[in-house]
């Protein structure tokens, strides 16, 4: 239940109102910290309430929220105002002097996005948000995803299919698809102005090769980790049996075969493949790896002329802030993309599909988790870190990488706990993306997996250069997985065929494989987060007060 309290417009009620704030905070558990900066928000708030009062209205304060968020409401009658109005009257008559500009840091600090002001039939109201809980995002994301499968499930048997269908085309899909479309959109010039400008903050090059160079190093580490995860789980969980080779589909497998077509696994045309030949292409084709090559140049660019030119560096500094905040926009539409998305896979999803190979699901997971306990172990045993708290703060990102199963679509949310757990932005603006794109550890471990479930399901044993082959190429495809819908189908269809498997074995897992892309996503973006948190800890740029900090 929330706090109200009814104030008269005059000055001496401010203080009335301070002790009111600070009770209903401490009573919330809000640190005092955040009491204090809170407090001081709330102070220039009431007093520009009442000094912009009109008649005698009283003046309304409300301290409430849900699911663990906190927020402060003041209401009350009188001429509109914003936060830069209380800006102007602390600042100090002279313009762009020292004390002004020390004046405006601290106000930064106060009044920042956290304030919300508006003005409506000449009344104001300003919501000040004290905290912001990541257990509401995920009630409602995870609720929307159960209600989803329900609807789904529903409607797949309730409904006529062809009127299933329909909603599914006409409602589900085109909200997920612009959804999508609008990420897409934004992840390329995210990525690419969050990479630049970190590098561009970077006063010593030495350093920033010398994270780059680490980050890389434990990217494959932990690549060669996933698929001996993934070769062990299979040990423990031996699925398939031959009978199921009847059941592949020739016809259902064309296209993603098709897809593979072109697509090739050597190191060289990998390598070769980063450098784009122009500047517009990349962002056409959302290649991600030219667009980190494009970034790395243009930051490097802009850190040596620095000096002589800052506003280069400032240029993509602003740039990556309006990209950010245009993501934060999106991502608050998460529960709703979520339910769409599951309603969509659970009406088209077949069953029997689903009942011929529903183990494969599992043992994935299975070896996705072990993968994150394995990540959990590294964080204690290489930064000495609470693996614990780690979760305790980065777990938002895992739900929404499980709900997106996208890494560069999860990418915003990473980046934000990253953030919030005190990782310095020079470290996670440049390794997040590119983990996004070149370390795939869940990925590692369902391709393992599945070859050696089509080898067991056509008979074909798992000797020694077999599973030599299948190490070799499924690290360099986790390093250059093609960038096409289903890329990791593509993967199978090009890996398979190397042990004697036909790649339309694929056909098996089609119906099934959304399931676990979700979960392999989230073991893909943890481990970057870990790694970006190992090496920030060794490079002194975690903020361990922040670490520690309660949620």
């Amino acid at each position: 239940m929330g706090k109200r309290l009814d104030l008269t417009c005059d000055s001496s009620s401010i203080s009335q109102g301070m002790d009111f704030i600070k009770e209903a905070l401490s009573e919330r558990g809000v640190p005092s910290a955040e009491i204090t900066r809170t407090l001081l928000t709330s102070e220039e708030v009431l007093a520009k309430l009442i000094s912009n009062a009109t008649g005698e209205g009283k003046i309304k304060i409300g301290v409430g929220g849900r699911f663990g968020n906190v927020k402060i409401t003041f209401k009350g009658k009188g001429t509109p105002f914003s936060a830069s109005d209380i800006e102007k009257e602390l600042l100090f008559e002279q313009e762009d002097d020292e004390a002004n500009t020390i004046v405006r840091k601290l106000l930064n600090k106060i009044l920042d996005d956290r304030l919300h002001i508006e003005n409506s039939n000449g009344h104001n109201t300003a919501v000040i948000r004290v905290v912001k809980s990541h257990y509401a995002g995920l009630i409602y994301t995870l609720l929307a995803l159960i209600l989803g499968i329900a609807t789904g499930l529903i409607m797949q048997t309730a409904l006529p299919s062809d009127v299933s269908k329909a909603i599914s085309s006409n409602l589900f899909a085109p909200i997920y698809t612009v959804f999508m479309n609008a990420l897409k959109m934004i992840v390329a010039p995210l990525v690419f102005f969050s990479i630049a400008s970190s590098i561009a903050d970077f006063g010593d090059i030495k350093a920033l090769g010398r994270i780059a160079l680490k980050v890389a190093a434990m990217y494959i580490v932990t690549s060669a980790i996933a698929v001996g995860v993934g070769f062990l789980t299979y040990q423990i969980f031996p699925i398939g049996h031959t009978s199921l080779a009847t059941a592949v589909s020739e016809e259902a497998a064309a296209e993603t075969i098709a897809k593979g077509e072109n697509v090739s696994i050597s190191i060289k045309d990998t390598l070769v493949g980063i450098v784009p030949s122009d500047i517009v292409t990349p962002f056409q084709k959302a290649d991600m790896l030219q667009i980190i090559f494009i970034a790395l140049v243009l930051g490097l660019a802009a850190a040596a002329l620095a000096k002589k030119y800052p506003t280069g560096r400032d240029f993509l500094s602003v740039f990556y802030a309006i990209f950010s905040k245009i993501t934060t926009v999106l991502v608050g539409f998460i529960p709703l993309i979520v339910f769409c998305s599951m309603a969509k896979m659970m009406i088209s999803m077949n069953l029997k599909d689903l009942a011929n190979v529903i183990l494969w699901v599992p043992v994935i997971y299975f070896g996705d988790i072990i993968m994150i306990l394995v990540y959990l172990v590294l964080l204690l045993v290489l930064a000495r870190m609470n693996p614990l708290t780690f979760l305790g703060k980065y777990y938002p990102a895992m739900v929404s990488a499980f709900t997106f199963a996208s890494s560069n679509a999860a990418l915003p949310s990473s980046m934000k706990q990253c953030d919030e757990m005190g990782v310095s932005p020079k470290v996670y603006s440049f390794s997040l993306p590119l983990g996004a794109t070149i370390n795939m550890d869940g990925n590692c471990i369902s391709l393992m997996i599945t070859a050696l479930f089509f080898a067991k399901i056509f008979n074909i044993p798992a000797t020694n250069g077999v599973l030599l082959s299948l190490f070799i190429s499924i690290i360099v495809l986790s390093v250059g997985s093609p960038g096409v819908p289903g890329g990791n189908l593509v993967c199978i269809a090009l890996l398979v065929p190397q042990i004697g498997v036909p790649a339309e074995a694929i056909s098996l897992v089609m119906g099934l494989y959304p399931l676990v892309g979700m979960m392999q996503t989230c073991a893909n973006v943890t481990g970057d987060a870990v790694v970006t948190t190992i090496v920030a800890k060794h490079e002194k740029l975690v903020d361990m007060d922040k670490f520690m900090a309660r949620a």
